[in-house]
């Protein structure tokens, strides 16, 4: 390697370093609202945007206390990802699929991907395996079912039907809220709600199986079903 390389390597490297170092600002609870607001600006002029927007994707895991600063900062960094979608999509979708934090990552996913891709990669990305305290699937999939409740599709009613039985409770109340949403357009999705009220009462499931009625007797289903 020439000295012209090895300088050309070492400028590379000493660039990557300094987003990299924007990129920990920017998911740094410690860090006031201006230094986060200098990092942000500083990735979106970075000049080299397939180094600065995995930098950008940061931000998303970190929550400020001061809602309308952490809203304002993640809409920056949202209005630039789009701008700058081709690079981005493949980080944002990644991003829905591992990370704890998927709310905004969710949002930006909806406005890059078509509805049927958008569709696909919130059902793969839901874990249906009866997990027992891990809060960040839990976490994830409380995120993609309020998601889901949004769409019709007869592919959520099968996915979601089997977190309707999860051992996490905000979990199984989340799923609930899909399946009736489902319910409207998909008589499977009222079906598996119905089957819900043969299971036996015990002092575990009393809670669950009382809102299991409630959506029964809101939604009219013993005399007529959804329309």
């Amino acid at each position: 390697m020439g000295l012209l390389d090895a300088w050309r390597g070492y400028r590379a490297n000493q660039k990557t370093k300094s987003l990299e170092k924007l990129g920990d600002t920017l998911k740094n609870q410690v860090t006031t609202k201006e230094q986060r607001w200098e990092a942000i600006e500083a990735l979106a002029d970075a000049g080299d945007f397939a180094l600065a927007a995995p930098q950008l994707m940061k931000r998303f895991e970190l929550v400020v206390d001061h809602g309308i600063v952490d809203k304002r900062e993640k809409d920056r960094v949202t209005e630039i990802l789009l701008e700058n979608k081709v690079i981005a999509c493949p980080l944002v979708c990644e991003a829905v699929r591992t990370q704890k934090r998927i709310s905004w990552p969710v949002k930006l996913a909806e406005k890059m991907l078509s509805p049927e891709e958008y569709l696909q990669l919130l059902i793969e990305s839901l874990n249906t395996e009866h997990v027992l305290f891990d809060e960040v699937i839990h976490e994830r999939n409380i995120e993609i079912l309020l998601a889901l409740k949004e769409i019709s599709d007869a592919r959520i009613v099968a996915k979601t039907s089997q977190l309707v039985r999860s051992r996490d409770e905000q979990v199984r109340m989340a799923a609930l809220e899909c399946l009736e949403s489902q319910a409207r357009d998909h008589g499977e999705a009222r079906d598996c709600l119905l089957s819900l009220l043969a299971e036996p009462l015990t002092d575990d499931n009393s809670r669950f199986i009382g809102l299991v009625k409630a959506i029964v007797a809101r939604n009219k289903w013993e005399t007529s079903g959804p329309k």
